[in-house]
Protein backbone atom coordinates (compact mmCIF):
# COMPACT_ATOMS: atom_id res chain seq x y z
CA UNK A 1 0.00 0.00 0.00
CA UNK A 2 2.73 2.48 0.98
CA UNK A 3 4.71 1.57 -2.13
CA UNK A 4 1.67 2.39 -4.25
CA UNK A 5 1.32 5.81 -2.61
CA UNK A 6 4.95 6.66 -3.39
CA UNK A 7 4.63 5.38 -6.95
CA UNK A 8 1.42 7.37 -7.48
CA UNK A 9 3.16 10.55 -6.36
CA UNK A 10 6.07 9.99 -8.75
CA UNK A 11 3.67 9.11 -11.58
CA UNK A 12 1.54 12.21 -10.99
CA UNK A 13 4.65 14.41 -11.03
CA UNK A 14 5.71 12.92 -14.36
CA UNK A 15 2.19 13.35 -15.76
CA UNK A 16 2.22 17.02 -14.76
CA UNK A 17 5.52 17.34 -16.58
CA UNK A 18 4.14 15.72 -19.73
CA UNK A 19 1.04 17.96 -19.67
CA UNK A 20 3.22 21.03 -19.30
CA UNK A 21 5.23 19.88 -22.31
CA UNK A 22 2.17 20.16 -24.50
CA UNK A 23 2.37 23.94 -24.29
CA UNK A 24 6.09 24.13 -23.67
CA UNK A 25 8.49 25.85 -26.06
CA UNK A 26 12.27 25.79 -25.80
CA UNK A 27 13.09 28.42 -23.25
CA UNK A 28 15.75 31.05 -23.39
CA UNK A 29 16.95 32.65 -20.21
CA UNK A 30 18.01 36.26 -20.37
CA UNK A 31 20.20 37.38 -17.51
CA UNK A 32 20.81 41.01 -16.70
CA UNK A 33 23.77 41.43 -14.36
CA UNK A 34 23.74 44.31 -11.92
CA UNK A 35 26.89 43.50 -9.99
CA UNK A 36 30.04 41.44 -10.46
CA UNK A 37 29.43 37.81 -9.62
CA UNK A 38 30.93 34.45 -10.43
CA UNK A 39 28.24 32.35 -12.06
CA UNK A 40 27.88 28.59 -11.69
CA UNK A 41 29.28 28.10 -15.16
CA UNK A 42 32.54 29.63 -14.03
CA UNK A 43 32.16 32.77 -16.17
CA UNK A 44 32.48 36.16 -14.55
CA UNK A 45 29.36 38.22 -15.04
CA UNK A 46 30.06 41.93 -15.24
CA UNK A 47 27.88 44.90 -14.53
CA UNK A 48 25.23 45.78 -17.15
CA UNK A 49 26.25 42.80 -19.28
CA UNK A 50 23.40 40.69 -20.67
CA UNK A 51 23.77 37.07 -21.71
CA UNK A 52 21.30 34.66 -23.24
CA UNK A 53 21.64 30.93 -22.67
CA UNK A 54 19.65 27.91 -23.78
CA UNK A 55 20.11 24.44 -22.34
CA UNK A 56 18.75 21.53 -24.42
CA UNK A 57 18.85 19.33 -21.32
CA UNK A 58 16.33 21.66 -19.68
CA UNK A 59 13.45 21.66 -22.20
CA UNK A 60 10.90 21.83 -19.36
CA UNK A 61 12.30 25.02 -17.87
CA UNK A 62 8.93 26.78 -17.53
CA UNK A 63 7.54 23.95 -15.44
CA UNK A 64 10.83 23.47 -13.58
CA UNK A 65 11.05 27.11 -12.55
CA UNK A 66 7.55 27.03 -11.07
CA UNK A 67 8.34 23.85 -9.15
CA UNK A 68 11.65 25.35 -8.02
CA UNK A 69 9.94 28.50 -6.70
CA UNK A 70 7.40 26.42 -4.81
CA UNK A 71 10.12 24.25 -3.27
CA UNK A 72 12.18 27.30 -2.27
CA UNK A 73 9.19 28.92 -0.55
CA UNK A 74 8.44 25.72 1.33
CA UNK A 75 12.10 25.35 2.27
CA UNK A 76 12.35 28.92 3.55
CA UNK A 77 9.12 28.74 5.51
CA UNK A 78 9.35 25.26 7.04
CA UNK A 79 12.20 22.95 6.06
CA UNK A 80 15.25 25.15 6.60
CA UNK A 81 14.12 26.59 9.99
CA UNK A 82 13.40 23.06 11.18
CA UNK A 83 16.81 21.87 9.97
CA UNK A 84 18.49 24.76 11.81
CA UNK A 85 16.62 23.79 14.98
CA UNK A 86 17.69 20.17 14.47
CA UNK A 87 21.36 21.10 14.17
CA UNK A 88 21.17 23.48 17.13
CA UNK A 89 19.31 21.29 19.60
CA UNK A 90 20.10 17.67 18.79
CA UNK A 91 23.54 16.51 20.04
CA UNK A 92 25.96 15.57 17.30
CA UNK A 93 26.38 11.91 18.44
CA UNK A 94 22.64 11.39 18.04
CA UNK A 95 22.65 13.11 14.64
CA UNK A 96 25.53 10.94 13.48
CA UNK A 97 23.69 7.79 14.57
CA UNK A 98 20.54 8.90 12.75
CA UNK A 99 22.58 9.62 9.62
CA UNK A 100 24.19 6.17 9.87
CA UNK A 101 20.75 4.56 10.15
CA UNK A 102 19.52 6.20 6.96
CA UNK A 103 22.78 5.51 5.16
CA UNK A 104 22.29 1.85 5.97
CA UNK A 105 18.79 1.91 4.49
CA UNK A 106 20.25 3.61 1.44
CA UNK A 107 22.79 0.80 1.13
CA UNK A 108 19.94 -1.66 0.47
CA UNK A 109 18.88 0.45 -2.52
CA UNK A 110 22.50 0.57 -3.66
CA UNK A 111 22.76 -3.21 -3.32
CA UNK A 112 19.76 -3.79 -5.57
CA UNK A 113 21.16 -1.57 -8.28
CA UNK A 114 24.68 -3.00 -7.97
CA UNK A 115 23.16 -6.40 -8.71
CA UNK A 116 21.18 -5.09 -11.69
CA UNK A 117 24.35 -3.50 -13.09
CA UNK A 118 26.16 -6.84 -12.80
CA UNK A 119 28.91 -5.25 -10.71
CA UNK A 120 30.23 -8.16 -8.68
CA UNK A 121 32.81 -6.19 -6.68
CA UNK A 122 30.42 -3.47 -5.54
CA UNK A 123 27.69 -6.03 -4.90
CA UNK A 124 29.88 -7.99 -2.50
CA UNK A 125 31.10 -4.85 -0.72
CA UNK A 126 27.59 -3.46 -0.31
CA UNK A 127 26.24 -6.85 0.81
CA UNK A 128 28.95 -7.04 3.47
CA UNK A 129 28.23 -3.44 4.56
CA UNK A 130 24.51 -4.03 5.00
CA UNK A 131 25.05 -7.37 6.75
CA UNK A 132 27.57 -6.01 9.24
CA UNK A 133 25.88 -2.68 9.96
CA UNK A 134 22.38 -4.13 10.22
CA UNK A 135 23.42 -6.82 12.71
CA UNK A 136 26.52 -5.84 14.66
CA UNK A 137 25.90 -2.15 14.00
CA UNK A 138 22.43 -2.29 15.57
CA UNK A 139 20.27 -1.62 12.49
CA UNK A 140 22.90 0.70 11.11
CA UNK A 141 23.02 3.23 13.95
CA UNK A 142 26.71 2.35 14.27
CA UNK A 143 28.72 2.35 11.04
CA UNK A 144 31.13 -0.48 11.72
CA UNK A 145 31.67 -1.36 8.06
CA UNK A 146 33.38 1.92 7.18
CA UNK A 147 35.73 1.49 10.11
CA UNK A 148 36.96 -1.84 8.76
CA UNK A 149 37.51 -0.51 5.25
CA UNK A 150 34.17 -1.16 3.56
CA UNK A 151 33.47 2.35 2.33
CA UNK A 152 30.02 3.12 1.05
CA UNK A 153 29.02 4.30 -2.39
CA UNK A 154 25.69 5.49 -3.73
CA UNK A 155 23.78 3.83 -6.52
CA UNK A 156 20.21 4.09 -7.81
CA UNK A 157 18.01 2.85 -10.61
CA UNK A 158 18.66 6.04 -12.54
CA UNK A 159 22.28 4.91 -12.75
CA UNK A 160 21.06 1.46 -13.80
CA UNK A 161 19.12 3.01 -16.68
CA UNK A 162 22.22 5.01 -17.55
CA UNK A 163 24.32 1.84 -17.46
CA UNK A 164 22.01 0.19 -19.99
CA UNK A 165 22.06 3.10 -22.43
CA UNK A 166 20.01 6.08 -21.26
CA UNK A 167 23.01 8.41 -21.16
CA UNK A 168 21.69 11.98 -21.19
CA UNK A 169 18.46 12.99 -19.49
CA UNK A 170 16.57 16.24 -19.13
CA UNK A 171 16.52 18.20 -15.89
CA UNK A 172 13.32 17.77 -13.90
CA UNK A 173 12.37 19.47 -10.60
CA UNK A 174 10.02 17.32 -8.55
CA UNK A 175 7.58 19.10 -6.22
CA UNK A 176 8.74 18.71 -2.61
CA UNK A 177 11.62 16.38 -3.55
CA UNK A 178 13.80 18.82 -5.51
CA UNK A 179 16.13 18.39 -8.50
CA UNK A 180 16.24 15.20 -10.54
CA UNK A 181 16.41 14.18 -14.16
CA UNK A 182 13.52 12.48 -15.94
CA UNK A 183 15.56 9.29 -15.92
CA UNK A 184 16.28 9.47 -12.19
CA UNK A 185 12.69 10.39 -11.35
CA UNK A 186 11.45 7.28 -13.15
CA UNK A 187 14.19 5.35 -11.36
CA UNK A 188 12.64 6.23 -7.99
CA UNK A 189 9.83 3.76 -8.66
CA UNK A 190 11.88 0.52 -8.52
CA UNK A 191 14.13 2.00 -5.82
CA UNK A 192 11.05 2.22 -3.59
CA UNK A 193 10.92 -1.57 -3.59
CA UNK A 194 14.61 -1.90 -2.69
CA UNK A 195 14.09 0.03 0.56
CA UNK A 196 13.40 -2.47 3.39
CA UNK A 197 11.41 0.11 5.37
CA UNK A 198 8.37 -0.51 3.17
CA UNK A 199 8.35 -4.18 4.17
CA UNK A 200 9.38 -3.98 7.84
CA UNK A 201 7.18 -1.08 8.95
CA UNK A 202 3.44 -1.64 8.61
CA UNK A 203 2.28 1.60 10.21
CA UNK A 204 1.66 4.65 8.04
CA UNK A 205 2.41 7.11 10.83
CA UNK A 206 5.77 5.49 11.54
CA UNK A 207 6.55 5.45 7.83
CA UNK A 208 5.78 9.16 7.49
CA UNK A 209 7.84 9.85 10.61
CA UNK A 210 10.82 7.93 9.24
CA UNK A 211 10.58 9.77 5.92
CA UNK A 212 10.32 13.15 7.66
CA UNK A 213 13.30 12.56 9.94
CA UNK A 214 15.33 11.28 7.00
CA UNK A 215 14.50 14.35 4.92
CA UNK A 216 15.32 16.62 7.85
CA UNK A 217 18.67 14.90 8.40
CA UNK A 218 19.52 15.25 4.70
CA UNK A 219 18.56 18.93 4.62
CA UNK A 220 20.63 19.71 7.71
CA UNK A 221 23.79 18.50 5.96
CA UNK A 222 23.52 21.19 3.29
CA UNK A 223 22.81 24.31 5.32
CA UNK A 224 26.26 25.67 4.48
CA UNK A 225 25.45 25.39 0.78
CA UNK A 226 22.61 27.89 1.10
CA UNK A 227 25.11 30.70 0.62
CA UNK A 228 25.68 29.49 -2.95
CA UNK A 229 22.07 30.18 -3.87
CA UNK A 230 21.82 33.31 -1.73
CA UNK A 231 24.69 34.98 -3.60
CA UNK A 232 23.77 33.62 -7.02
CA UNK A 233 22.56 35.95 -9.75
CA UNK A 234 20.16 33.24 -10.92
CA UNK A 235 19.51 30.61 -8.21
CA UNK A 236 17.54 28.35 -10.55
CA UNK A 237 20.38 28.04 -13.09
CA UNK A 238 22.92 27.66 -10.29
CA UNK A 239 20.95 24.81 -8.73
CA UNK A 240 20.41 23.16 -12.10
CA UNK A 241 24.03 23.34 -13.22
CA UNK A 242 25.47 22.24 -9.89
CA UNK A 243 23.07 19.31 -9.68
CA UNK A 244 23.56 18.16 -13.26
CA UNK A 245 27.34 18.23 -12.90
CA UNK A 246 27.16 16.42 -9.56
CA UNK A 247 25.51 13.41 -11.25
CA UNK A 248 27.84 13.49 -14.23
CA UNK A 249 25.53 15.16 -16.75
CA UNK A 250 27.06 17.77 -19.07
CA UNK A 251 26.19 21.44 -18.83
CA UNK A 252 25.04 22.19 -22.35
CA UNK A 253 24.41 25.38 -24.23
CA UNK A 254 23.22 26.12 -27.74
CA UNK A 255 25.90 26.17 -30.37
CA UNK A 256 27.87 23.09 -29.31
CA UNK A 257 27.44 19.89 -31.26
CA UNK A 258 27.20 16.29 -30.15
CA UNK A 259 25.89 13.18 -31.83
CA UNK A 260 24.56 11.50 -28.66
CA UNK A 261 20.82 10.92 -28.47
CA UNK A 262 18.71 12.22 -25.61
CA UNK A 263 16.02 9.63 -24.90
CA UNK A 264 13.89 12.35 -23.28
CA UNK A 265 13.15 13.59 -26.81
CA UNK A 266 10.54 10.81 -26.83
CA UNK A 267 8.72 12.78 -24.13
CA UNK A 268 9.19 16.28 -25.55
CA UNK A 269 9.09 16.42 -29.33
CA UNK A 270 10.30 20.04 -29.31
CA UNK A 271 13.55 19.37 -27.48
CA UNK A 272 16.65 19.75 -29.58
CA UNK A 273 19.49 17.29 -29.88
CA UNK A 274 21.82 19.67 -31.60
CA UNK A 275 24.28 20.29 -28.80
CA UNK A 276 26.16 18.62 -26.00
CA UNK A 277 29.31 20.11 -24.52
CA UNK A 278 30.83 20.33 -21.09
CA UNK A 279 31.82 23.93 -20.58
CA UNK A 280 33.76 23.57 -17.37
CA UNK A 281 34.99 20.90 -14.93
CA UNK A 282 32.43 19.54 -12.46
CA UNK A 283 31.68 21.76 -9.49
CA UNK A 284 32.10 20.51 -5.97
CA UNK A 285 28.43 19.90 -5.38
CA UNK A 286 26.73 20.04 -2.04
CA UNK A 287 24.02 17.92 -3.57
CA UNK A 288 26.10 14.77 -4.00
Amino acid sequence: MKQLIAIKYITVSLLILMVSCANNTPSTTKITNTSPVVAASGDIATQNNESTTHNPLDPFENYNRNAFRMNMKLDGAVVRPTAVWYITNVPSPIRYSIANFYNNLRDFVTLGDDILQLNGTNTMKTLMRTSINTTVGLLGFIDIATGIGLKDHRNNFGNTLKFYGWKNSSYFVMPLLGPYTVRDAIGLIPDVYFNPTWYVVDNNYISVGLFTIGALDSRSKYLDADALLATSLNPYITMRDVYMQSIGEPIIYKGHNDSSINIDNLIDGNSSNESTAVINPPLESALK
